[in-house]
């Protein structure tokens, strides 16, 4: 007589957990946020679970397209070989992001990388039950046509600083975009910021000396803090270039 109600309590518990991840996803995720609840209903069953280790390789360029992830923890670096063996950081994504998804435009193939920064966790959707859903809900096709067109300015400004722009100025570009409330949080190494922007470790760790020199930032347990960003906007910008090679004593002395 027991087992009738338990049985019945089970599809109900399953219903609430499904909500509950529902729910999740969508505070988590923009783009997941776009479904019907009948979409994200027949997606939940489609995602599995995956656990990178710190370096941990998730793909590599040439490899055919199999899954593609959305970020629960961690960070991963999305990035290309040049022929010099050098890396370069195309994207940096964390909670909320996807990764994987550009094979729509890759012609069946990854054309970069992608590496777990830190210890991550990830759900994934295989690349097929991935194109399928993308057909049958046009909210959720714009949404990462969005998403890809903001990945593709955000490459196309970083390429256009690269060219035009001083090393320093580009770096503290960086520095300005991650700011929070004054607060510079990096999460990457100096070796990794130097692949953002295209210029080596020794000289991102000069730069930063000297922007600590300077006065424009102040050193804080995992980051900076900005203590001057009129004089960050400066370098910025291009009109106080600041020098790798040579120590600064205030700001005259930058343009040296």
């Amino acid at each position: 007589m027991t087992a009738q109600p338990a049985a019945r309590s089970l599809p109900r518990a399953r219903a609430t957990l499904q909500r509950s991840i529902a729910w999740y996803l969508r505070q988590l995720s923009r783009v997941l946020n776009v479904l019907t609840d009948e979409e994200l209903d027949r997606l939940i069953p489609l995602l599995s679970e995956r656990r990178f280790r710190q370096r941990q390789v998730l793909f590599s360029a040439g490899d055919p397209p199999e899954r593609v992830y959305l970020v629960l923890k961690g960070r991963i670096k999305v990035y290309q070989v040049a022929e010099n063996g050098k890396e370069i950081i195309l994207d940096v994504v964390g909670r909320g992001g996807v990764v994987g998804d550009m094979a729509i435009v890759e012609d069946g193939e990854r054309t970069a990388c992608a590496q777990a920064i830190d210890e991550t966790v990830a759900v994934s959707i295989s690349w097929d039950d991935f194109s399928h859903l993308l057909q049958q809900s046009p909210r959720l096709g714009f949404a990462m046509a969005e998403l890809m067109a903001r990945r593709l300015a955000a490459m196309h400004r970083a390429f256009m600083n690269i060219v035009s722009k001083p090393v320093s100025a580009r770096l503290a570009d960086v520095l300005l975009e991650r700011q929070e409330a004054g607060l510079v949080h990096l999460g990457l190494t100096h070796q990794e910021l130097a692949q953002t922007i295209g210029t080596s470790r020794e000289t991102v760790t000069a730069l930063l000396s000297r922007f600590v020199t300077l006065g424009a930032i102040a050193p804080i347990g995992d980051g900076y803090r900005i203590t001057d960003e009129d004089l960050l906007d400066d370098i910025a910008n291009g009109a106080l270039p600041v020098s790798p090679r040579h120590p600064v004593d205030g700001r005259a002395s930058a343009l040296a």
